[in-house]
């Protein structure tokens, strides 16, 4: 078992970690479908916050002439349709990247935007017993971007206790306000803004799959923690 200084909380996003996300490429197709421009300051400005205020900028970026619940009705039709079109798999290696970060003296947990039942039971319900057992989900969508949320509310931990693996900049950028670990996992070629956003973000650890998460990469981000050098100045 690997010995941590500071890490008690290994926080691993749902949605474009351990299973294909579903909104950055629909999102960009809705709103160059409804004749809005979606370039790095749209993308910047709407991914990560919750799904009315995500409506509410929507309907601005396209300048649609409805309230912002009507454009988050469509925006879920319209996931339901890229759905069909690209069914939801679970990421290749999530069993052994979980059984080997589950031999690390932390809590390991996953959240998301969506109810549990909504998402992790039906998709990675298999591998509940390999987080941890009172919170192995954590909800999110009305405390995005979420940092403050799972690690003061949920698990009262420090914020350099925890550290998040998300592929949403926003996160990061939330995780550096506060002082909390992050690791990158800009999942797919959606996600090339992402990447560039938490580059800039100064975000030192970008693993490409599951297979880099390791024990050792979380080892290196507890001693930056514990040296206060996991941010850059």
């Amino acid at each position: 078992m690997t010995a941590l200084e500071k890490l008690r909380v290994v926080a691993l996003d749902c949605d474009g970690v351990l299973i294909d996300d579903t909104y950055l490429d629909m999102i960009a197709r809705f709103v160059t479908e409804h004749g809005g421009r979606y370039d790095a300051a749209a993308e910047r400005d709407v991914i990560g916050l919750r799904d009315l205020v995500v409506a509410e900028k929507v309907t601005r970026l396209c300048d649609l002439d409805q309230p912002a619940e009507e454009t988050l009705k469509q925006l879920w039709a319209a996931r339901q349709e890229y759905l069909r079109e690209h069914p939801i798999r679970v990421a290749e290696g999530v069993q052994d990247c979980l059984t080997a970060l589950g031999g690390l003296p932390v809590r390991l947990a996953c959240y998301g935007g969506r109810t549990r039942e909504h998402t992790f039971d039906r998709y990675l319900g298999d591998f509940t017993a390999l987080l941890d057992p009172e919170v192995p989900y954590v909800s999110i969508n009305e405390h995005r971007p979420g940092v403050e949320h799972i690690a003061r509310t949920v698990f009262d931990v420090g914020f350099d206790e925890i550290v998040f693996v998300d592929d949403v900049s926003r996160v990061a950028a939330d995780a550096r306000e506060h002082g909390a670990g992050f690791i990158g996992f800009p999942s797919s070629p959606a996600h090339a803004r992402q990447r560039e956003f938490m580059a800039g973000y100064g975000v030192r650890h970008l693993p490409v799959s599951l297979a880099e998460l390791t024990p050792e990469l979380l080892g290196t981000v507890d001693e930056e923690l514990a040296t206060s050098t996991h941010w850059p100045c």
